[in-house]
């Protein structure tokens, strides 16, 4: 383990008394990157319902993912922190991670991730995976550490209304367009699985209870929605009775941001455009003004071209990356020295 590079330093699960110098740290560690309003709404209505919402971590991942965030400590001032999720049983995802302005540089992101490492993923034989943005100096500690990068993620964004150029026309049939329903939840997985490339898909690993949640969940999911002042609509396409597309639109009314999500079947790919202008001018219909934001893997260039040419503007670029767990690490130093001594012995006999 590497040294402690200061005294009385703690890592401590966050208490709602931790809250308020959580969100001054987040708004100055984060500000310029994400939309720092909306977090601090977060923050604040985390703390307006934590005795309602805490206990309810037993139920809803979500609010246990929400709450899975640890303060780091020096004499008990709160100098950095560290948000958790949990994707599955055997991956760990670090949300979020940053420190004062005052204690970086100084080693302590570094000790900070290697205990987690050592005495989370590795104890429990978890895969850690994170996104960081390609201009981040980070990157390099993480590479350093052991995570290496998969693949990039792209994020891109559209302003719409007030004086905008007008939003693209719904030229494009959608033959079997409709409301998500409660039925076609049972369909949702194959879909994933038929969308995302395997190599992806064992980096990312999603269940078939995310996609077809249990009736509590969906209640809680409610709930926490409504708090969060989000809406969410879900449309799928159905071609030969058979689920091809779903289509998330997450509406923040406050903030006035709206993300979009497609999930297609890969045999559909041609629908993604129309999808697209569907979903943007269902967002148009029930809002004036605002950004809309749709992410997507670098995976197929035709995903990027088809953005671009609806209006979509490049804002920023991450690196998936995959910390494996530690049985995955023994397996492959084993692999390689296998291979090692069965080329040696190759040319030995030559």
């Amino acid at each position: 383990m590497s040294k402690k590079p200061f005294t009385n330093v703690t890592i401590e699960k966050v208490q709602r008394s931790d809250l308020e110098q959580l969100e001054k740290l987040f708004a100055t560690a984060f500000a310029g990157e994400i939309d720092i309003q909306q977090i601090k709404r977060r923050i604040r209505r985390a703390r307006q319902f934590y005795y309602i919402l805490q206990p309810l971590s037993k139920f809803s991942g979500w609010v246990k993912n929400h709450f899975d965030v640890y303060a780091v400590k020096i004499a008990g001032q709160v100098v950095g922190f560290m948000q958790l999720s949990y994707l599955n049983s055997a991956q760990l995802h670090i949300d979020y991670i940053a420190f004062s302005k005052q204690h970086r540089g100084q080693g302590l992101g570094r000790w900070v991730l290697t205990k987690l490492l050592e005495t989370v993923a590795d104890a429990n034989n978890q895969d850690v995976v994170l996104e960081v943005r390609v201009d981040n100096p980070a990157y390099k500690l993480y590479q350093r550490l052991g995570f290496r990068a998969v693949t990039e993620i792209l994020h891109y964004e559209m302003i719409f209304g007030g004086t905008t150029s007008s939003l693209p026309s719904l030229d494009d049939e959608l033959p079997g367009f409709r409301v998500l329903t409660v039925k076609d939840r049972g369909q949702l997985y194959r879909l994933y699985k038929a969308s995302v490339p395997p190599g992806l898909r064992r980096v990312i690993k999603r269940s078939y209870r995310e996609f077809n949640p249990s009736m509590l969940v969906r209640h809680l999911d409610w709930a926490k929605n409504y708090l969060m002042r989000k809406q969410i609509s879900n449309y799928v396409v159905e071609q030969s009775d058979k689920i091809v597309a779903l289509v998330t639109i997450s509406s923040y009314v406050k903030t006035q941001n709206h993300i979009i999500s497609l999930i297609i079947h890969h045999s559909y790919e041609y629908l993604r455009s129309a999808l697209l202008k569907k979903a943007i001018n269902l967002i148009e219909a029930s809002y004036k003004q605002g950004v809309i934001s749709c992410t997507i893997y670098s995976d197929d260039s035709n995903k990027q071209a088809v953005l671009e040419q609806l209006g979509f503007k490049r804002d920023s670029a991450y690196y998936l990356m995959l910390y494996p767990a530690a049985q995955k690490r023994k397996e492959t130093v084993k692999a390689r020295s296998q291979n090692a001594a069965a080329s040696k012995s190759m040319k030995t006999s030559l």
